[in-house]
């Protein structure tokens, strides 16, 4: 479920039924409430537009200069005159597919031409500033720069001319020639050839060329783009060189060029202090403030910090791709939705075409507001970690576990937590797995074992299962509905991301802890900057066992996955049983046996899910509800090529209901979503699980036939749904 190091961490998938029909997947299951695997990927935020994103030096680039050799006269380009276009296919979701186009003026070289022997004329190195590109979209103009060109580390694009063919065999001013420019273009510090198709005149000491071609994005490692929910490119780009070049010798070339002129603005703008200030506070601040886990990417301290991107924020907002809410409205109601109504999101988007007006000081501070939105659990236990833990940059994604011991003598039940994470900024997400006494114990005995505290554990705590089995998972895929098959990592019992509110379990319920059982902490830290030592906590609400309190299960259904390579690409892991294979290199057995038990639990066969493939790729299951109970909530869980996603109980029958619709599927927004009014099943009744999945959505991923496995680059089709059963049994 999460971003996995397979060479570091064991594999979460550990046993198989013996029975051959029971071949059921254990593994973890997704937590209770809020986001279960909740994945911000720090490259994929949609608001990546930092302040050091926007600012941009409109300097010309320093390009080598040409001496006139025998016959030549030097051109110098005029940077004030001259421009590089790109053009793009782009599809942003609710409009039309059309081409995003920008361009930059930041381009510097020298041509020198024999007009006697155009065949002997050269052409230097021309140079362009990439930082300097800029569309009709400001966020667009800074996620390129920070997520794609990394134009702050690779500023300047070259051009270094191999050949030139076509030239006639001599030139005459005011006429127009046509011929090819053949080199090698180097971008985000990759090479590779081009050729331009070029038309050009000389006249009066000034030359005029226009040329073009088309690139893949793919060739210099910028693209495609894929933001999921919001837009997506083509990988084929088509670039215009229009350039003016001058004699030097009669001529002054200019050296200064100007910021691109701000686009139109239309309409009469909404008050910034009566109608946007409040949206962004409740909505924004409490994950774009100083500190939080998306500052990195937007920081949303001050109203002028909204100003500077108010374009892309109406973008965003206008496709509901801010604030995250992935799940349709098709279905039973869900609470605690995200959404903005759609008088808000025209308002804010009248406000960003009208140019992002203010009507306070631009220091105006954006906060969150101080009174909680939802029920506040208690803090009867308070844990902390026992030492603080420094990371590593070597370790980007760092995966570590903690034991806390809430020290209880009696039977008690959780009923509500609340994380404290001490430094924000780094963590990404966090889980809690409830132990029991014996586990605690094997904990404590691996934690510091590397000279820090606690143990890496990126598939989760991998402690054996000992003493009292302390599980809250309850697989649907089982031969029996009644049967109860705990997970290979049993007792996940809540989850973290930052900008969550503190938990109360719903419906009066809780998870029941016994004497000297624990806590395991996971922390999943995420550094893009220099570490500092974190000792973060966990409080929980406490209630006692004779408090009436009813135990909340979770059900965890499975289906299978069968992605095969794209049609007319080969390599060697395109072949189903040399992926399977290496799948059980990185994760153990388990890694190609969970696939073909799923396949038979399911009743489909990989003929069947690979059938007709074209790049997009589907698979489903039915289970059944194990026991009678209150469903409360649900999530889903894929990949970065997940496409779609749909829970539905009773399917193709009048009573159906569908339980969680994603139509759109978004990898860095994996919610767990609460039912506005808890849903009465019976045992038996039939949960089916569907998924879907899209190959041009990572076009860049190593060829490689994916079934279910467990790392990123691998896919899954995996949901859970937690549940308060009529009686414990």
């Amino acid at each position: 479920m999460t971003d996995t190091n397979p060479a570091a961490g064991p594999s979460r998938l550990r046993r198989i039924l013996k029975s051959p029909r029971s071949l059921v997947v254990l593994f973890l299951v997704a937590p209770i409430v809020a986001v279960g695997a909740y994945l911000w990927v720090q490259v994929h935020s949609a608001l990546s537009t930092s302040t050091k994103f926007q600012t941009v030096s409109y300097d010309v680039p320093t390009a080598p200069r040409l001496a006139a050799l025998g016959g030549e006269t030097v051109y110098r380009i005029d940077p004030t005159r001259s421009q590089l276009t790109y053009s793009v296919p782009e599809k942003i979701v609710g409009q039309t597919a059309h081409h995003a186009t920008g361009s930059t003026n930041g381009i510097a070289g020298d041509l020198a031409i024999n007009r006697s022997n155009p065949a002997a004329s050269r052409v230097g190195q021309i140079v362009v500033d990439v930082e300097q590109l800029h569309s009709n979209n400001n966020l667009r103009d800074a996620r390129i720069r920070q997520s794609y060109l990394e134009s702050h580390n690779n500023p300047l694009a070259e051009f270094n001319t191999l050949s030139l063919s076509g030239l006639p065999p001599s030139i005459v001013d005011g006429r127009q020639y046509s011929f090819t420019m053949a080199g090698i273009l180097t971008a985000h510090g990759k090479p590779a050839p081009v050729t331009w198709n070029v038309t050009a005149q000389l006249a009066g000491g000034q030359l005029n060329a226009t040329a073009t071609t088309h690139v893949k994005m793919s060739t210099f490692g910028v693209g495609p783009i894929s933001l999921a929910g919001l837009l997506s490119t083509g990988d084929d780009v088509g670039l215009t060189f229009k350039l003016v070049a001058l004699d030097p010798s009669r001529f002054s070339v200019p050296t200064l060029i100007s910021a691109p002129a701000s686009a139109p603005h239309t309409g009469q703008s909404p008050s910034f202090k009566k109608d946007i200030e409040p949206v962004l506070a409740a909505n924004c601040a409490s994950c774009h403030n100083s500190g939080q886990v998306g500052a990195a990417h937007w920081l949303l301290d001050t109203a002028g910090d909204a100003q500077k991107v108010a374009d892309g924020v109406g973008v965003v907002t206008k496709n509901r791709y801010m604030p995250p809410w992935p799940a349709s409205s098709l279905g039973v109601p869900l609470a605690h939705s995200k959404q903005l109504d759609q008088k808000t999101i025209d308002t804010i988007v009248r406000w960003a075409n009208a140019g992002g007006k203010l009507d306070v000081p631009a220091s105006t501070p954006i906060r969150p507001p101080k009174t909680p939105t939802g029920p506040q659990p208690r803090a009867d236990v308070i844990m902390k970690m026992a030492q603080p833990y420094l990371g590593s940059l070597s370790v980007p994604n760092d995966y570590r576990c903690f034991v806390l011991d809430p020290h209880f003598t009696q039977p008690t039940y959780v009923t509500g937590y609340t994380v404290t994470p001490q430094h924000m900024a780094e963590i990404h997400h966090s889980q809690i797995f409830h132990i029991d006494a014996t586990q605690a114990a094997e904990g404590l005995a691996m934690s510091g074992k590397d000279g820090q505290p606690g143990w890496r554990c990126y598939a989760g705590p991998d402690l054996p299962e000992r003493g009292r089995h302390r599980g809250t998972s309850i697989q649907p895929n089982s031969s029996s509905t009644t049967s109860r098959t705990f997970g290979a990592q049993p007792g996940l019992m809540a989850g973290w991301v930052p900008g969550q509110d503190p938990v109360v379990y719903p419906e009066h319920s809780g998870i029941l802890f016994q004497p000297g059982d624990a806590i395991v902490f996971q922390i999943h830290y995420h550094y893009d900057r220099q570490p500092v030592p974190d000792q973060s906590g966990v409080s929980f609400q406490t209630d006692p066992a004779n408090a009436g309190i009813v135990p909340l299960d979770i059900v965890n259904p499975l289906a299978p996955v069968e992605i095969p390579c794209m049609p007319g690409v080969s390599a060697p892991l395109c072949d189903r049983s040399a992926a399977l294979a290496r799948d059980a290199q990185l994760y153990g057995p388990i890694g190609s046996a969970a696939e073909s038990g799923l396949l038979l639990i399911c009743n489909q066969t990989p003929q069947q899910l690979a059938m007709n493939f074209q790049g997009v790729a589907s698979s489903s299951c039915d289970t059944t509800v194990p026991v009678s109970g209150q469903i409360v909530s649900a999530m889903g869980h894929m990949h970065t090529l997940g496409q779609s996603f749909r829970l539905t109980l009773d399917p193709g029958t009048p009573t159906q209901k569908v339980l969680l619709d994603i139509p759109t599927w978004n990898f860095d927004w994996q919610m767990n979503y609460e039912l506005a009014t808890p849903l009465h099943v019976n045992a038996g009744q039939t949960v089916r699980m569907q998924c879907s999945w899209d190959r041009s959505l990572d076009p860049n991923r190593p060829p490689k036939y994916i079934v279910f496995a467990e790392g990123t680059e691998d896919e899954m089709c995996f949901s859970t749904y937690a549940m308060i059963p009529d009686s414990k049994g």
